[in-house]
């Protein structure tokens, strides 16, 4: 069937989802499949989750827009206040935005407008990692060190200094953790020296990385020394939760497994669990302080920032969590995964690297084991097993191309909704089990 749709490829067949439960999808054609990645690591709460649906139903004629430049309304203060006492020792207020990529959009500016604040016009850079994506826009994506979504952009880009990922299992400096010191971390010092620090405004890294190495979990030194780092040199440091926030990891952010506190954190997916478009940015006490003894004024703005109909939406969702206690579960869940992929690489020698925190896990396929040496690019591996997953009744997600710094690397991706049982997390075990066989007796 023909489609108006301008897809992301245009070349594919894309399966119509009719309908959804709980765990499951449901296509035009009757195939059931348990979603083993909520969707983009976006649905937390389930599908289909009445309480939801039927809240929003009622609130559907009270209001649906106002505003942010004229008019708050009680839903946005609502859930702001509910953000700011989850994240009682990092966050002072918050600005909404309608997805992951406004959120960094809104962090950046915000890191920029606080220096002026303070005096320091100069400092205008923001610091990133390779390996890493923080959104589809055009500033964000000079932030992203994912070259192959960069590459067709390279001349919009604005420039953006990068500096090497905490990617232990393919160190890019050729070290070994502990014996290595570290080093990763000491880039973002030798970066900030290098570019001048009266140029740097902030750092942006994900706390545990996302896609594009899916799942890679820094040493416990790393992100203490990156605070040290920012801090001698007033360089704030920007938290990209996006996907590793609100539970997913096992603590409400992920980079409280680190005891570190960022100056800004984006939040986005599972904050609205996918029910509607919403994002927030954390600002701290120190942040907030700068503007208001400063001008008072943050230049930005959407037309959805802080939507009535989204916001009530979010607040919704994260009251239903609560309730039902799904944070609360993550951790062990997600301790249950890692043990069965474990068990799946003691059965499959092409499984390089089992990694992952909470319900957020990768798995790393490679041809040889003992070299890390990844399979080549034409053979396809992470489509193949993607595809076989799918056939059998389970969907992952596959990871960017390029684990291997852009030379080839295949991974998968896993980050269930938090109401996954251990009889789905091992279902899920069984169906990679099933397609791993397959894919390798054709080798």
């Amino acid at each position: 069937m023909s489609s108006s749709v301008f897809h992301r490829d245009l070349r594919a067949a894309y399966p119509s989802v009719v309908s959804a439960e709980g765990m499951y999808l449901t296509t035009g054609s009757g195939q059931r499949i348990l979603d083993a990645v909520g969707g983009a690591s976006t649905v937390v709460l389930g599908h289909g989750v009445r309480e939801i649906t039927d809240a929003v139903a009622r609130h559907g004629s009270e209001l649906s827009f106002t505003y942010g430049a004229t008019f708050t309304n009680p839903w946005q203060e609502q859930l702001a206040e509910a953000l700011v006492a989850m994240n009682p020792e990092i966050a002072a207020r918050v600005y909404f935005a309608s997805g992951g990529s406004e959120g960094v959009e809104t962090a950046v500016k915000m890191a920029r407008q606080y220096h002026l604040q303070c005096g320091r016009p100069g400092r205008h850079k923001v610091i990133a990692r390779w390996q890493s994506f923080h959104g589809s826009t055009l500033a964000t994506l000079s932030l992203s060190g994912r070259p192959a979504w960069r590459e067709p952009f390279l001349p919009l880009l604005p420039p953006a200094p990068h500096i090497v990922p905490p990617y232990c299992y393919r160190c890019p400096l050729g070290q070994a953790y502990p014996g290595c010191g570290v080093a990763c971390a000491d880039d973002l010092e030798r970066t900030i020296v290098m570019e001048g620090p009266d140029s740097i405004a902030a750092f942006i890294a994900e706390p545990v990385i996302g896609s594009t190495v899916t799942a890679v979990v820094p040493v416990p030194e790393y992100y203490r020394r990156i605070r040290e780092i920012c801090d001698r040199y007033d360089v704030l440091f920007i938290a990209d939760e996006v996907l590793t926030g609100y539970g997913r990891t096992g603590r409400w952010l992920a980079i409280e497994h680190w005891g570190v506190a960022p100056d800004i954190v984006v939040m986005g997916k599972g904050i609205s669990s996918g029910y509607v478009p919403l994002a927030a940015v954390l600002a701290s006490q120190r942040v907030v302080d700068a503007f208001t003894a400063g001008s008072g004024t943050f230049s930005h703005g959407f037309t959805y920032s802080g939507n009535p109909f989204c916001t009530f939406v979010g607040l919704q969702v994260l009251r239903y969590a609560l309730a039902h206690q799904l944070f609360e579960g993550v951790a062990a869940k997600g301790q249950h995964l890692r043990t069965a992929l474990g068990h799946l690489a003691g059965r499959h020698q092409i499984i390089g690297d089992v990694r992952g925190l909470g319900l957020f896990a990768g798995l790393e396929i490679v041809a040889d084991r003992a070299s890390r040496e990844p399979f080549p690019e034409k053979a396809g591996l992470t489509r193949r097993i993607v595809r076989g997953a799918l056939e059998r009744g389970v969907l992952i997600l596959p990871g960017v191309a390029g684990a291997n710094y852009g030379r080839g690397g295949d991974h998968i991706h896993l980050s269930p909704p938090y109401i996954i049982t251990p009889a789905e997390i091992d279902l899920v075990a069984q169906v990679l089990d099933e397609t791993l066989t397959e894919i390798e007796a054709s080798l």
